[in-house]
């Protein structure tokens, strides 16, 4: 064993064999000349290290962790160590109350992930871990059963991809301080939506509403789980590493975005959080394309045309999603945007896609064949300080009216859509509620609008100026004041023309319009609901105008009631 730097015998440095536990099977020194000798049974691991506290560990084979490098078994010679002298990572961990918290493991890690080394806080929550130079992510958990806090990634960061690295120097210390927030816990059963018997194996996660995973775990021998989060509200879904069940979300919702959300406050228990799961089945084909390709993905829609699953193709072009019993409309799309997104069978969109039947434990063969994109960029910006303006949804319709294609702006106000070759007009909608809907070359409504033709391979530049309006909000209900989602709601120009549009959620609508005079009219495109202009008007001739003056001035709650459709059936007579 050396001195990495100066080659020098490196005297008294321990030199140990480590099986599946923290304790050694066995250690040894080295002797004045640096050599060692050391000898243990069944599989194992060699770890050298400086109990003085100036050279850093060193694993077997210049390897980067612990679990990267060799396993020995029995007998093995040649394993030599070059030490480097380390740099102290020092600090401590405390709660939000400033107290020191013993017990609590700081772990570093290398860049690509894998962990370099270890400590435990002392009595007044001190640590201090002696690491080689180089830069490493930094993470604080409790390790007791029932973890008291919150895991925490330096500097109070919820995962290893937005932790930030910390340099470390040769005999230097570094600060690294951790605030650790009290725990929150999540428990419940996962069963079969069937028989109701609980499952082990199947992993139960916690997102943000963003889709940012926070805590995971695998359901133990008798179905139970239990997830370790901090304050703030989460969606859970429990998905299956065998591939028999289909990812499920809870409260029986049919995708991510549709889950509520569970809030939690510091030191609060839910204990009784069930999760159920259905056998799934399959769908499975192959992408083609007209050249080349890669990064293919394929997902599954629900009826509304919420996403239900997604994967991504191999290197064949084949794929395949797991999916419960049911009927989906499954499409494939490229974030790349060479190829333009295509559903089955053969619709360019969501609404002209023909449907697919899941069937439990089958499999359901579903190819698909891609075309070249025609892409649209540009910009979106205010149309009178002329600053860009991010996240605005921008959206293309085809010549049938139907939805082809949506992406937000970054926030450099920037878009980029890729679609078949067609003929489109273009939208944009603000889903913060700050600005109009907007249509290309100052157009106030969507009959106005021009129609682009797209050429594949083709690049058209198409921008927006948007202007801040006033926010106008609804109700819709039937007779029985039962609240109803998934209303249109139109605005239309004195002559007909749609000017923006929106839905109901929880029988409440939300529409930004600028300064003038309106029409606004409910459909039900699942046909159960008459369709209604304000005032309860059957026509577009008698209804009541809206009026919308200057900016932020609403012009009050408008309500609709919507009598169902009378269904008559046959009768003798």
């Amino acid at each position: 064993m050396t001195d990495a730097q100066t080659g020098k015998a490196l005297d008294r440095m321990t030199v140990a064999a480590y099986g599946n536990s923290d304790t050694p099977l066995t250690e040894t020194e080295t002797n004045p000349k640096g050599t060692y000798s050391l000898s243990a049974s069944g599989e194992f691991r060699v770890v050298a290290y400086d109990k003085g506290g100036v050279y850093a560990t060193s694993f077997a084979g210049n390897a980067e962790s612990f679990e990267a490098s060799p396993t020995v078994s029995g007998d093995r010679s040649g394993y030599d160590f070059a030490l480097t002298q380390g740099g102290s990572a020092r600090g401590t961990v405390s709660g939000t109350d400033g107290m020191g918290i013993s017990g609590i493991v700081v772990v570093a890690y290398n860049p690509l992930g894998t962990r370099r080394g270890f400590a435990t806080t002392d009595g007044n929550g001190s640590y201090t871990l002696l690491l080689p130079p180089g830069s490493y992510k930094f993470v604080a958990y409790d390790s007791n059963t029932a973890p008291r806090f919150v895991t925490s990634f330096y500097p109070e960061k919820s995962s290893f991809e937005s932790a930030e690295f910390v340099s470390i120097r040769t005999q230097a210390d570094s600060a690294v301080n951790f605030r650790l927030r009290a725990s929150a816990h999540v428990a419940g059963l996962v069963t079969d939506a069937q028989s109701h018997l609980p499952l082990p194996g199947l992993m139960v996660s916690a997102y943000t509403a963003e889709g940012v995973l926070v805590a995971s775990v695998l359901t133990d021998g008798f179905g139970r789980y239990e997830l370790v989060i901090a304050d703030g509200t989460f969606r859970l879904l429990v998905a299956d590493p065998g591939r028999i069940y289909a990812t499920a979300f809870f409260a029986g919702a049919n995708s991510f975005a549709q889950t509520p959300g569970l809030a939690l406050v510091p030191g609060q228990s839910l204990t009784n959080i069930p999760l159920e799961v259905e056998r799934g089945g399959f769908v499975s084909g192959r992408v083609s394309a007209s050249g080349a390709f890669c990064c293919i993905t394929v997902a599954a829609y629900n009826s509304d045309g919420s996403q239900r699953g997604t994967t991504l193709i191999d290197s064949s072009g084949r794929y395949q999603l797991l999916l419960p019993p049911g009927d989906f409309r499954i499409g494939a799309y490229d974030d790349s945007l060479v190829y333009a997104p295509r559903f089955y069978m053969g619709s360019t969109t969501f609404h002209g896609a023909t449907p697919v039947t899941v069937l439990r434990s089958q499999t359901t063969l579903v190819d698909l064949s891609l075309d070249r994109a025609a892409r649209v960029t540009g910009q979106v910006f205010d149309a009178t300080t002329r600053l860009a303006i991010g996240s605005i949804m921008v959206s293309a319709y085809d010549s049938a009216g139907n939805l082809a294609a949506t992406v937000n702006t970054t926030t450099s106000g920037s878009y980029l859509l890729g679609l078949a070759a067609g003929r489109y007009r273009l939208v944009a909608f603000d889903p913060s509620l700050r600005y109009a809907t907007a249509y290309p070359q100052l157009a106030t409504t969507f009959e106005e609008s021009s129609a682009y033709d797209l050429l594949a391979d083709a690049t058209r530049s198409v921008d927006f100026a948007l202007n801040k309006g006033t926010r106008v909000t609804g109700t819709v209900v039937d007779p029985s004041r039962t609240t109803l989602s998934g209303i249109e709601i139109g605005a239309l120009s004195l002559n007909g023309n749609r000017v923006a549009t929106t839905a109901t959620h929880g029988g409440t609508f939300d529409l930004v319009l600028v300064p003038g005079n309106y029409k606004l009219v409910a459909v039900d495109p699942r046909g159960r609901y008459f369709t209604l202009y304000f005032n309860s008007a059957g026509t577009f001739a008698n209804a009541t105008t809206v009026v919308v003056t200057g900016f932020g001035s609403t012009p009050g709650t408008l309500n609709f009631i919507l009598p169902p459709l009378m269904r008559h059936r046959s009768a003798a007579h």
